[in-house]
């Protein structure tokens, strides 16, 4: 192309005044100097942005390398709801030597930030244990926000959702709570110390999952039940050891915890890859499973994306087994355990089943609407005792404002439940368990136990579901009741542990005394 200066004569830029020449140099200057601040350096232009941003309020007591750690202690919700108190709704803690932590006191603060602005605050925290034990992310609840976790909560969100489980898997809950119910019939009033449910609850929940997922389920003295509920007591004891978070550059000295998870990662790939091939051999014979694990397995011969590899679907299936595991027992066990240690509570809630539903079937979901003060036991139970107290912390890979406060990249947040769940301006008398508080109020959303925005628990539906069935149905068949000493006096059944930040489920010794005649014969119908 003809440079357009030459089709030009000679006097057009020499023979003007030096108007022109000057103009045209100043808009260039002036066009250049416009791109090269919107496009040439946007880091530095952020970077000034975010320094002339307050900081979030911080409590005293940092030091060097260590931070916070010595003042927060081995209760942390505690002391940030104590914090929380003169701080506000969102603060800052150092949690050892690298890393921020954004503390979440507040319902609207949650809101905010984990569901209006989940794009940029869906990451996670990586260490390299969560790294060995998910395999890199292929347990997409620890994976970062990107393609790959929007895939499997596409996938599991299609399998696992509230209508599918309604037409597809409510026999599950069916035969699975009249085995348990009839389990505890049989021995669960025999003898004046009680017994101790942790096996009935833990066989309960797994096989609803492993039905849901891989279409079996199991008896207390299978193999694989054992093998599934040993994994994941070992893998939630590793995911526990959270010192490498805190201490990036000891991770050496961690090098034993990060094998342990890789090991761990072998054996979940090796029991879940049977269970996996299982699923595969019966769909090529055409005795296809109706069961999540047989949709992923569908799913994999169109996948264009490449994100339903083996190991993917593989540690998607542990995944929902033992994050359910892990969230539903506890909180299945914590209902025992108020029942016991509230027989008005419990009465009542017979009452209203008795006169709702009666005795010759057992209450499902469906009659959520007509067992009101059952809901609200369970909302308060989550509220009183929930299976975490600070979740799965979500992060933010770059720097962001807050209400006209900086919040550091690769800060870890995590929803303090303890503090907005024992608020006293939303819940008065918050250290009593009062059902009745949510009577006269829309309680859909009066607790975060699930999680929040885009990293909320995928298996929520199927968590509430089971819960409220388990819960609903243990209330019409029996009267939980302390043990008795040897002089036949009750002895108190103790509170679980408030102080433990993310709880396991207790143990503890109850009666289970039948409610009526029917029990036995309605659980066999």
């Amino acid at each position: 192309m003809t440079d357009v200066f030459t089709t030009l004569s000679p006097e057009w830029y020499t023979g003007r005044s030096g108007f022109l020449i000057a103009a045209a140099v100043v808009a260039i200057a002036a066009v250049t100097g416009v791109y090269v601040a919107n496009h040439l350096n946007p880091d530095d232009k952020d970077a000034e942005r975010f320094k002339k941003l307050a900081k979030l309020p911080s409590p005293p007591g940092a030091v060097p390398i260590l931070g916070h750690l010595l003042v927060v202690g081995s209760s942390p919700h505690l002391k940030f709801s104590e914090w929380g108190k003169t701080l506000g709704p969102i603060f800052a803690v150092k949690m050892g030597s690298s890393r921020t932590w954004v503390v979440h006191n507040s319902p609207h603060v949650v809101r905010d930030i984990m569901e209006r602005r989940g794009a940029t605050f869906s990451d996670r925290v990586q260490t390299h244990i969560l790294g060995a034990v998910s395999n890199n992310g292929d347990m997409y609840i620890l994976a970062d926000n990107g393609p790959y976790l929007r895939t499997w909560r596409k996938h599991t969100n299609n399998t696992i959702n509230k209508t599918r489980l309604d037409k597809d898997y409510n026999y599950v809950f069916k035969s699975e709570t009249n085995n348990m119910l009839l389990d505890l019939l049989e021995r669960g009033n025999a003898g004046p110390e009680g017994i101790d449910p942790f096996h009935d609850i833990y066989l309960y929940v797994i096989n609803v999952l492993t039905l849901i997922v891989f279409g079996k389920n199991y008896k207390k003295d299978d193999p694989d039940y054992q093998h599934i509920l040993q994994l994941t007591i070992d893998v939630m004891v590793v995911t526990r050891n959270i010192l490498e978070e805190f201490f990036p550059f000891l991770s050496p000295l961690y090098r034993g915890a990060v094998g342990r998870a890789k090991e761990l990662q072998l054996e979940i790939q090796q029991l879940f890859g049977k269970f996996v091939n299982e699923v595969r051999q019966d769909k090529k014979e055409g005795n296809e499973r109706k069961c999540a694990c047989n949709e992923f397995l569908k799913a994999q011969e169109t996948d264009e994306e490449g994100h339903l590899y083996e190991a993917a679907i593989i540690n998607t299936c542990c995944t929902f087994i033992m994050a359910g595991v892990d969230t539903s027992a506890v909180v299945l066990m914590n209902s025992i355990i108020m029942m016991a240690r509230h027989p008005e509570i419990q009465d009542r809630a017979f009452a209203e089943i008795k006169a709702n539903i009666g005795l010759d079937r057992l209450p499902s979901d469906m009659d959520e609407a007509s067992l009101p003060y059952t809901c609200a036991f369970i909302t308060e139970l989550l509220r009183f005792r929930p299976p975490t107290w600070l979740g799965i912390p979500h992060s933010n890979p770059k720097d962001e404002e807050y209400n006209g406060y900086h919040i550091p990249a690769n800060s870890a947040h995590v929803i303090n439940m303890h503090g907005m769940h024992f608020d006293p301006d939303t819940y008065p008398d918050p250290y009593a368990f009062k059902p009745e508080r949510y009577l006269d109020v829309d309680n859909s959303r009066q607790h975060f136990a699930f999680g929040a925005g885009r990293r909320a628990c995928p298996g929520a539906f199927l968590a509430e579901k089971s819960i409220f069935t388990t819960v609903a149905r243990l209330l019409w068949a029996f009267r939980i009741e302390p043990p008795l000493d040897a002089q036949g006096n009750p002895i108190e059944v103790a509170l679980p542990n408030i102080s433990m930040p993310t709880p396991t489920a207790a143990r503890v010794n109850v009666r289970f005394v039948p409610r009526h005649d029917n029990v036995e014969r309605v659980c066999r119908a």
